[in-house]
């Protein structure tokens, strides 16, 4: 791996992130010494990256996939204003203007008893779409040296949910006589993700995918460890080995307290996993920051002063820059001013503590 030595020039800004990206209005890069995409690269495959990530990509939603309408985001050239509606396994969800989200209306669940999904969930035709015309519609949009990053809503516990209602969702799971038709569903389910990442990588130029699944709620997981490495695993793993097989950068968001289940979830090769603030982040970190790479949640105040803006920076990097232990920030709502003082000092302070452990 080729060492690049520190320059002052480097802090110069060479492009700030426009309206269109949600990752970060206003957010600088700088002239660094290689491209983010590679920087990406290095620190995905656990080498050391030039600089600590901080949320720099291109976030694309198409149009072409339905949950990206139903769930309200579509991110494309021409975006559609359109919220709500059927998602890809036709559940209808009703989109909140005032939460910015989407929700299905629980109690009328499209399935009661997992054992009937083949007769109930109509599954896609993923070949179907027009994947050619999307890309020719995006091009400019796609036309960017950051890292084209896509999510997958609802991935497998939240597709169940959006199936069958909460409460129905989380007694299947442990129901023995629904055992061997769910293994079966998310098994399919699985082939349909693993059918988009093929399209989205062949017509878009997918670097990275952001697989959505929440498995925990305020103050511990929806079911036991046991349950989610018997249940939902083993897809995820499968899901996590095709992305990487495809160049593919993987990382997980699920909300909720699920420190526990670290020990396990560090097996997948999930690339990365941004954490709520309920978990002990210092102490993940510590513990299985060799095995996976874990996300901060920063948020600075709207009139954070320069000064606050570089002890933020500071505390991060104290914290957070131990050899072989990379994390990255994920998008974060930014100060009046854009946050420089606090990028540049975590540029800089990270690009320096990279140079001195290699």
């Amino acid at each position: 791996m080729k060492v690049h030595p520190f320059s002052q020039e480097e802090l110069n800004i060479r492009y700030r992130y426009p309206a269109g990206n949600p990752s970060g209005l206003g957010k600088p890069e700088f002239s660094t010494p290689v491209g983010v995409k590679e920087n990406m690269r290095r620190f995905a495959s656990g080498e050391a990256p030039v600089w600590m990530p901080y949320g720099q990509y291109q976030v694309f939603g198409p149009e072409i996939l339905p949950d990206n309408v139903a769930r309200g985001r579509v991110f494309e050239e021409n975006a559609t204003s359109h919220k709500g509606g059927a998602d890809l396994f036709g559940v209808n969800w009703v989109y909140d203007y005032s939460a910015r989200g989407s929700m299905v209306r629980p109690g009328n669940p499209m399935l009661t008893d997992v054992n009937d999904w083949k007769a109930v969930i109509p599954f896609p035709d993923v070949d179907a779409w027009d994947w050619e015309g999307s890309a020719k519609r995006n091009a400019r949009f796609l036309q960017t040296d950051l890292p084209i990053q896509m999510t997958q809503f609802s991935g497998l516990f939240e597709r169940l949910i959006s199936f069958m209602d909460f409460e129905n969702a989380a007694l299947a799971l442990i129901d023995e006589e629904q055992e061997a038709a769910m293994d079966d569903l998310f098994s399919a389910l699985t082939d349909v993700y693993i059918q988009i990442v093929d399209k989205c990588v062949e017509h878009f130029g997918l670097d990275w995918y952001l697989f959505h699944d929440d498995w925990g709620s305020q103050r511990q997981p929806f079911f036991s460890k046991a349950t989610w490495e018997r249940r939902i695993a083993p897809h995820v793993k499968r899901l996590v080995d095709h992305c990487h097989k495809r160049g593919v950068i993987f990382e997980l968001h699920s909300c909720g307290h699920t420190e526990s289940m670290l020990d396990v979830i560090s097996t997948l090769g999930i690339d990365m996993w941004r954490p709520q603030t309920m978990n002990d982040l210092k102490g993940m970190y510590d513990a299985f920051g060799d095995r996976i790479h874990l996300g901060l949640s920063v948020t600075l105040p709207d009139h954070a002063t320069q000064q606050e803006q570089i002890d933020a920076a500071r505390e991060i990097l104290e914290r957070y820059t131990s050899p072989g232990k990379y994390v990255y920030l994920e998008a974060m709502p930014l100060p009046d001013d854009g946050g420089e003082a606090f990028f540049r000092t975590l540029y800089q302070g990270s690009r320096q503590a990279y140079l001195e452990q290699n």
